[in-house]
């Protein structure tokens, strides 16, 4: 059985999915599109379940990815049964999307969520009435506390199982228009669209011209030999295609120019058919929907009236994304430093075992000079990205991070782009990768190519793990904290500097309105934190088995081979001769270059070489820089950073940039422009520090 689970935004959708499937999910993008796609498999009884987490939506129109990927589902692949959630606090915009679903799919069953937080607003909702009211199963739920969720799935399992399709009553349309969908039906009857779809629902969208529609039927394998003043059919053996005379022309475009005479316009069909369904809603909602008192002030408004506060909203921010970053960066410093001490007992037991059966000093050094010194500094950094991902999970499942999104939408407009840019640069601070996949909510492409290509200039947890340890060797106490905040200062002035150029190189139309829900604040279930961390944390595990072992394995052999002779004479110390006269201007010795080379696989790698070149065992990233202080000033290792923090994202940012732009252009573009900026500014800082006589 395929189920369909379906809803707006905010309405809890994750958190059911993720309590029917647990960790038997599979996440990914739907082909061709860059929206996120969730699937997970449900064992109940003798019935094995597919359950799809379709992408939130307010409507299945068809002016966003996440509405044509939903209606294409729908359509194309046709479920089972599908799981409408609803939020009871909020029933009245949410019936709209029901009222849609109920056109498209016979069998459909209604989950109202959040019934306690309707009940503390004042707001009684009688599921009975609603039942009776659209022929509907409606099942009561408080997602957050697990209640009710069973059932839903229950009673979804018994639907999809019915003999028949449950006959509903269709949405009342006024008079008018309802003369123009039956002269539009009546000419769909007979095309074999008619016996795909719902005939009433694909002649409102012919008379709404929907684009979309239009790709699609002509896209559909035809079996009908019946034929039409403007189509035909043709057969070749025992397959039938239907063809198009005119590819402009679909059935009914002569009726549509003379309601365009009468004055009936796309837009107008579209307003005329939106308004009578929300006419429909207010006249079935007192039925069901009943107010027990006056409406009670929520804790959402109460919270919101200081967290959205032009006077307090701004530092609360700061003061939560500061916490943020504390526990990142601070707090996990234990964590990190005893996986670093565990990979250094581990690669001494590995390689006592490897002396006592006289394995070769070449393997026993692969094992504790490549694999556990390139490794072993990366997994170090696994408690800062876990702790990271966990707070960013809390964020958006309490309700906060769109309030972020809507405080920093001011500054956003400043570099002229959309508040939710704000969520794709936050996310950057854990990952380049999931920041660049944050830009999926973006309704502008133009909108979205801007933030794809800004956000690797955000400092990701691997480059500023690899950059708080260089600035404790070189710059420590309170100094280091002044040159953090400084090398953050320089990445965000330079965000907003490349925001604005590119708005000027890429060439856009009018811009959207920055429109967003803002949802009602809730505790966070621990699965809906715990679920994403992993899943998160888990993917950069697995780039660290993979990528860097590999990355580590190609260094120690450059740095070791020929054997016998000095570092700067290997086959890793000639790539750095070749590669000086780059880093000869900003006083780059060839070891700095190869690790910056290397880093080009994954950031985390920066650190492994650089364990490596300098002959530093898998004991701690401290050593590691501190054995970077023979090899240049402070001021060099201030440049270094600059370089660091800027230059050229990581292999999987890049790959991430084209999958999501579908641009090898953009995508270059992207990749020559950090790696001119960063040497280009690191350049500057070297000389004015040079000229002001800082060493």
């Amino acid at each position: 059985m395929k189920i369909a689970l379906m809803g707006n935004p905010n309405v809890g959708k994750s958190t059911v999915f993720n309590a029917l499937t647990g960790s038997n999910q599979q996440v990914g993008n739907w082909a061709g599109k860059t929206v996120e796609r969730k699937s997970g498999v449900i064992q109940r009884a003798n019935e094995q379940i597919e359950l799809i987490d379709l992408p939130g939506t307010y409507s299945l129109t068809a002016y966003s990815q996440e509405e044509i990927v939903t209606r294409e589902y729908i359509l194309r692949e046709k479920p089972d049964v599908v799981m409408a959630l609803v939020d009871a606090s909020n029933i009245e915009r949410n019936l709209y999307l029901v009222l849609q679903i109920l056109e498209l799919a016979p069998r459909v069953v209604i989950g109202l969520n959040m019934m306690d937080l309707a009940k503390s607003a004042g707001i009684k909702i009688l599921s009975n009435k609603l039942a009776q009211v659209l022929n509907v199963p409606v099942v009561e739920i408080v997602a957050a506390k697990g209640q009710g969720v069973e059932e839903f799935l229950s009673e979804a399992i018994r639907v999809g199982n019915l003999k028949k399709d449950p006959l509903r009553d269709e949405v009342p349309y006024p008079e008018e228009l309802e003369r123009r969908i039956q002269a539009m039906e009546h000419l769909l009857a007979d095309t074999i669209w008619a016996t795909k779809y719902p005939l009433r629902w694909l002649a409102i969208k012919r008379l709404e011209r929907d684009s979309e529609i239009g790709q699609t039927w002509r896209s559909i394998p035809q079996t009908s030999k019946r034929s039409k003043n403007n189509d035909s059919c043709c057969e070749s053996g025992d397959s039938i295609k239907y063809v198009l005379q005119d590819t402009d022309t679909l059935p009914g475009e002569d009726l549509l120019q003379a309601y365009e005479v009468e004055g009936w316009s796309k837009d107008k069909f579209e307003m005329t058919v939106a308004d009578a369904k929300y006419q429909y809603i207010s006249k079935i909602l007192p039925e069901f929907r009943l107010h027990e008192g006056p409406i009670k002030r929520t804790w959402t408004d109460r919270l919101d009236e200081w967290i959205l506060s032009p006077m307090w909203g701004y530092p609360i921010m700061l003061i939560i994304l500061s916490l943020v970053f504390w526990c990142s960066f601070v707090a996990s410093a234990p964590l990190g430093g005893a996986v670093s001490d565990g990979m250094a007992w581990a690669a001494d037991m590995i390689v006592n075992l490897m002396q006592k059966v006289q394995v070769s000093d070449a393997i026993q050094s692969l094992v504790r000079d490549g694999i556990f010194a390139g490794v072993g500094a990366v997994l170090a950094f696994v408690p800062q990205i876990a702790i990271f991902f966990a707070f960013f999970s809390l964020m958006q499942d309490s309700g906060y991070l769109a309030r972020a999104a809507f405080l920093g939408d001011r500054f956003m407009q400043l570099m002229g782009l959309h508040g939710k840019s704000f969520f794709s640069l936050v996310s950057g601070f854990g990952c380049n990768v999931p920041g660049i996949m944050a830009t999926r909510t973006l309704e502008d492409p133009k909108d979205r190519l801007i933030t794809m290509l800004i956000n690797p200039l955000i400092p990701c947890v691997p480059r500023l793990g690899v950059m708080s340890a260089v600035v404790a060797a070189f710059f420590p106490g309170s100094l280091g904290a002044v040159i953090m905040i400084s090398l953050l200062s320089l990445s965000m002035i330079l965000v907003m500097f490349s925001a604005i150029l590119l708005r000027r190189v890429v060439k856009q139309r009018e811009r959207s309105a920055f429109v967003m829900e803002l949802p009602l604040y809730h505790v966070p279930t621990l699965r809906n934190i715990l679920l994403p961390t992993w899943q998160k944390t888990y993917s950069f595990l697995r780039r660290a088995w993979t990528f860097i072992l590999v990355a580590s394995i190609v260094v120690w052999v450059l740095s070791s081979y020929p054997q016998g002779v000095p570092m700067d004479e290997t086959w890793a110390g000639k790539m750095g001769g070749w590669l000086a006269f780059i880093g000869q201007p900003l006083g780059f010795d060839w070891r700095i270059m190869v690790a910056i080379v290397f880093g080009f696989t994954a950031k985390e790698t920066t650190l492994s070489t650089l364990g490596i070149l300098y002959g530093v065992a898998a004991d701690a990233s401290q050593s590691i820089a501190q054995a970077m202080t023979g090899a240049m000033t402070p001021l060099g290792a201030y440049t270094f950073l600059v370089v660091y923090m800027l230059y050229i994202p990581c292999l999987a940012s890049v790959v991430t940039t084209y999958k999501e732009s579908h641009s090898i252009g953009w995508t270059s573009f992207g990749v020559a422009y950090n790696l001119l900026l960063s040497f280009v500014v690191g350049w500057l800082i070297l000389h004015i520090g040079l000229f002001l006589g800082i060493q």
